[in-house]
C-alpha cells in the first residue's frame, strides 16, 4: 500500500513528497531537502524488477516479431500507467495537507472554510409516473457549498450547507463566481465578524480556470470578505464533503417523493430539499442572466493547484507549499476583469433553525482497547480521535480512505473525520503466517506484551534499477498528436460501413480491428504505437456524426406533393411502412451489405473492382478471408487467386447488394 509510506521528508526518493513534487527546471516550484536520497524501498524496487523482467522475457521468449512488438508496446503502456497511478497517489496525499493546514489555522468565527462542487443534475421525478414520461428528461442543475468554521465556545467545527437550484444554467465559470459572491454575502450578513475565507474546489473546468481564480478575490471584495487561499484537489482524489451532503439531500428528496409529492421543477426541488425536519440546509431557487464569460489567458494554469491572494498579486504553487511559489501581479489581469453577475433569488431559504451545526454529537469518552497510542495523540484540535477510543466491539464504521486505520462507533463521527479530521495511515495488516511467526518469536523471547510494529525495509539505492528524478510525481500536460491520414481514412471507412449496414461501429472493436488490419500484401497497416484507443475513436466518430447532422439535406420535394389528398397520404404511409417491414425482414435473413472482413476489406467493393483490374491481394490473404467468412475452401488445392475469388463472388451474389 503505497500511500501509507508517503511522507513529507524521506531519504527514499519514492516516498519523499518534497523531492517528488519539486520542479527541477523552475526554482519557484522547487524545495531543497536537507538529506540525501540514497536509500530505496524494497517493494518499489521489486515493482521495477518485475516490469523489467517481463519486458526481457517477452523479448526473448516470443519468436514472432509482430507478437513481440505488440507485447512490448503493451508492457510499455502498463509501465506508464503504473507510474501515473503512483504519482497520483502521492499527489492526493500531499494535496490533502492543504485542507488540514487551513483547518488548523481557523481560530475563531472570523474565518470560514468553503468547499464547493456541482452535484449531478437531478432528474425530475413524479410520485406516480407513466413510462412515457420517463424518457427525454432534462436535468435540474444544483450547486453545493459547505461552509466550515470553528465554534468559540466548544472549539469544535461547525458546518452549514448552501444549495443553489437552477431551472437551467450553464455550469461555467461565470455561474461559479456568482455563487461564490452570493455565499460570501449570506455568510457576512449572518456573521458580521467574518473577515477571511478559504476555498477548496475540484479540478472541473468551471473552477480550475483563470477567470474563476482571479474573480474569486473580486467576489470577496464585493461581499466585504478577504479571500485568502484557493486550493484544488488532485483529479479523481476521492469523494468530499459536498458529495456526502449531496447523498444526504438525495435521501431527503426521495422520502419527500414517496410521501406523494412530485419533484419536476426547481421550486419543487428546493421544497423537497427543505422538507426534512432535521435539515439545516439553506436552499435557494436562483437564476442567472446569460452573459459571455470573459476569457483570461493563463498559460499552464492547469498545472497550478494552490493559490494565495496577496496585495501585489496571486502566488501560485504546483504542489502545496513546495517552493516559494510564483507571484503573478494583478497588473497582468487589468482590462479583463468584470464585476460578477448577481444571482437573482426567486425563492429564498425558508429554514429558520440555527444555520451552523456541529459536525458531530457530543458523547462521553471511553477507555481505548484498540489503539493505546491514540490516548496520547488526542487533543482538542483532533476532535475525531475520541470516538475512535471506544470499545473495539462497537467500532462499526471504518474510514474508507485507503490506508487509514481510523474506525468509529457512530456514523456522525465518521463524517466528522472525513470532513475535518486527519487520516491516520499505517501499513496494511499482516498475514496470518506473519502473525504466527511474530507470536512464536515473542513467546520465545518472553516479550509477548510488547506492541508489534511494522518496519519499512530499506536498502541502498545502488541496488535499485532506475533512481527516480526530482519532480517525478508532478502532473504534466500530454501533447495532443494529430491523426495521420492513414488513421483518418481507416476510421472514416469503418464509420461509413456502420452507417450503411445499420450497425454502428463499436469504438473498442474498431481499436482491436486496427491491431489486426492488413494491407494488400498482408503486412500490418498500423504499428502498435499507431493504434488508437477507444476514447480517441469515440471522439472522432462523434465529430463525424455532428458534421453529418449539420450537412444540408439534399432531398428536394416537388410541388406535386402539395396536391396529394389526405387519403393518398395515408395509403403512401401504409405502403412505406409495409416496405420498411419487408426490407427489415430481408435484412435479417440475408447477408448484410457490405460484407467486411476483420482486416477491414469491403468484399462487395472488391468483387466489383476486380472486373476492371485484377486484385492485388495475396493468395494467403484471400484464403484467410474466405475461412473467416465461412466459405468452404477445403477442396481447393491450387495456389492461385481465381478459385478463391470465384467463391467470394458467389458469396457476394447472395448479399443484399447483389440481389
Amino acid at each position: 500500500m503505497f500511500q501509507v509510506h508517503v511522507v513529507e521528508s524521506s531519504s527514499i526518493a519514492d516516498h519523499c513528497r518534497t523531492y517528488a513534487l519539486s520542479d527541477s527546471t523552475d526554482p519557484d516550484f522547487q524545495a531543497c531537502c536537507s538529506h540525501p536520497h540514497n536509500e530505496s524501498c524494497t517493494q518499489c524496487c521489486q515493482l521495477q524488477e518485475v516490469l523489467t523482467t517481463l519486458e526481457s522475457e517477452c523479448y526473448h521468449a516470443l519468436c514472432n516479431d509482430e507478437d513481440k512488438e505488440d507485447m512490448l508496446h503493451t508492457i510499455k503502456q502498463a509501465k506508464t500507467n503504473i507510474m501515473t497511478w503512483k504519482s497520483h497517489q502521492l499527489r492526493s496525499v500531499h494535496q490533502d495537507q492543504a485542507k488540514c493546514s487551513v483547518l488548523a489555522n481557523i481560530k475563531s468565527k472570523s474565518d470560514v472554510f468553503l468547499v464547493q462542487d456541482w452535484a449531478m443534475k437531478f432528474m425530475p421525478r413524479k410520485f406516480r409516473e407513466p413510462q412515457s414520461d420517463w424518457f427525454a428528461k432534462r436535468g435540474l442543475p444544483w450547486h453545493i457549498t459547505v461552509a466550515i468554521r470553528k465554534s468559540e465556545e466548544s472549539e469544535q467545527f461547525e458546518s452549514q450547507t448552501f444549495v443553489h437550484v437552477f431551472q437551467n444554467c450553464s455550469q461555467d465559470s461565470a455561474a461559479v463566481v456568482s455563487i461564490m459572491q452570493d455565499c460570501l454575502a449570506s455568510l457576512k450578513k449572518e456573521m458580521p465578524e467574518l473577515e477571511r475565507a478559504y476555498y477548496k474546489q475540484d479540478n472541473a473546468g468551471c473552477y480550475h480556470s483563470g477567470y474563476t481564480i482571479v474573480s474569486a478575490k473580486l467576489a470577496g471584495d464585493i461581499a466585504g470578505v478577504v479571500v485568502e487561499r484557493n486550493d484544488f484537489s488532485d483529479p479523481q482524489g476521492g469523494k468530499g464533503v459536498c458529495d456526502r451532503q449531496a447523498a444526504t439531500i438525495k435521501g431527503d428528496v426521495g422520502r419527500h417523493i414517496n410521501e406523494g409529492h412530485d419533484v419536476t421543477t426547481a421550486v419543487e426541488l428546493k421544497t423537497a430539499i427543505e422538507s426534512s425536519p432535521e435539515s439545516c440546509v439553506k436552499a435557494s431557487y436562483v437564476s442567472l442572466k446569460t452573459s459571455v464569460t470573459p476569457t483570461i489567458k493563463w498559460e499552464g494554469v492547469s498545472l497550478l493547484n494552490n493559490f494565495k491572494y496577496e496585495d501585489s498579486g496571486i502566488r501560485a504553487w504546483r504542489a502545496f507549499n513546495v517552493g516559494p511559489g510564483k507571484l503573478i501581479p494583478w497588473s497582468r489581469f487589468e482590462g479583463v476583469l468584470q464585476i460578477p453577475e448577481v444571482l437573482e433569488v426567486l425563492d429564498s431559504p425558508s429554514q429558520t433553525k440555527p444555520s451552523f451545526k456541529s459536525v458531530r454529537h457530543r458523547h462521553v469518552k471511553k477507555t481505548s482497547t484498540r489503539d493505546p497510542e491514540a490516548t496520547s495523540e488526542t487533543t482538542s484540535q483532533d476532535q475525531d480521535d475520541d470516538d475512535s477510543e471506544n470499545d473495539q466491539a462497537s467500532l462499526l464504521f471504518s474510514c474508507p480512505e485507503e490506508g487509514c486505520i481510523k474506525a468509529y462507533s457512530r456514523f456522525t463521527s465518521l463524517q466528522a473525520h472525513l470532513d475535518t479530521g486527519k487520516h491516520k495511515r499505517r501499513p496494511e495488516q499482516e498475514t496470518l503466517y506473519d502473525k504466527a511467526k511474530r507470536v512464536y518469536a515473542s513467546k520465545l523471547m518472553d516479550e509477548s506484551s510488547r506492541m508489534p510494529t511494522v518496519q519499512l525495509q530499506c536498502e541502498e539505492q545502488s541496488q535499485c534499477l532506475t533512481p527516480l528524478p526530482m519532480g517525478w510525481a508532478l502532473k504534466t500536460i500530454t501533447k495532443k498528436a494529430r491523426f495521420t491520414q492513414k488513421q483518418i481514412e481507416f476510421l472514416k471507412q469503418q464509420f461509413e460501413i456502420g452507417e450503411q449496414s445499420g450497425r454502428k461501429a463499436d469504438p473498442s472493436e474498431v481499436s482491436k480491428l486496427m491491431r489486426s488490419a492488413r494491407d494488400e500484401l498482408g503486412a500490418r497497416r498500423f504499428q502498435p504505437e499507431e493504434v488508437l484507443t477507444g476514447q480517441q475513436i469515440t471522439g472522432f466518430f462523434s465529430r463525424l456524426a455532428a458534421k453529418k447532422k449539420l450537412a444540408p439535406s439534399t432531398v428536394n420535394r416537388g410541388d406535386s406533393d402539395d396536391d396529394v389528398s389526405g387519403e393518398d397520404n395515408r395509403a403512401a404511409e401504409a405502403e412505406a411502412a409495409h416496405s420498411e417491414i419487408c426490407v427489415h425482414v430481408m435484412r435479417e435473413v440475408s447477408l448484410q451489405h457490405p460484407i467486411v472482413s476483420s482486416s477491414g476489406y469491403n468484399i462487395c467493393e472488391l468483387m466489383q473492382a476486380r472486373k476492371k483490374k485484377p486484385t492485388s491481394l495475396s493468395v494467403d490473404m484471400l484464403r484467410s478471408i474466405c475461412i473467416e467468412l465461412g466459405v468452404d475452401v477445403s477442396d481447393i488445392r491450387q495456389r492461385r487467386k481465381s478459385p478463391y475469388l470465384s467463391r467470394l463472388a458467389q458469396l457476394v451474389d447472395e448479399c443484399s447488394c447483389g440481389s
